[in-house]
């Protein structure tokens, strides 16, 4: 169900943005809807599958996300949902394109993986676009991203 709901809105995003589209039909953005740029992550127990954050092994309060080019504190936001028993961490979409990003994610007395990737930002008329490519991780058991482009399940 959540992987066609963002197959319909991605559809709907990139039909709404068409550069085919009369410029004048484009004059209101405020008619599209587009498609998140975040990366969704959600660490899952190796072993049982169950989601750490939910399940109350680590608290989603206490992840720490350091971007180690500048050493700074990367911009992300949590989120959980009752209804599917999951907790997912969103990190904040690019304005510029970057090479070999890296960001150390921690969890003190917990775990820390360091996710690196490539983003190409795209400046589209209505909706902008964070393409992201070679995304890896360490210190994991396994990644799983069939759920769609965007959403990783990392495996501790």
């Amino acid at each position: 169900m959540k992987r066609m709901l963002g197959v319909v809105a991605l559809f709907i995003a990139t039909v709404s943005c068409s550069s085919d589209l009369d410029s004048a039909s484009l004059s209101d953005c405020s008619l599209v809807d587009c498609a998140s740029g975040n990366l969704l992550l959600q660490f899952l127990d190796g072993e049982t599958e169950e989601d750490v954050f939910f399940n109350g092994t680590y608290n989603l309060e206490d992840v720490v996300i350091t971007d180690l080019e500048t050493n700074e504190d990367f911009v992300f936001f949590t989120g959980t949902s009752q209804e599917f028993e999951t907790a997912q961490i969103a990190l904040n979409t690019f304005f510029e394109s970057r090479n070999n990003v890296m960001l150390r994610i921690a969890v003190p007395d917990g775990f820390e993986t360091t996710l690196s990737f490539d983003v190409t930002f795209i400046e589209g008329e209505c909706c902008n676009v964070n393409n992201y490519t070679d995304v890896s991780f360490t210190n994991v058991t396994s990644v799983d991203d069939s759920d769609g482009d965007l959403i990783y399940k990392i495996f501790l």
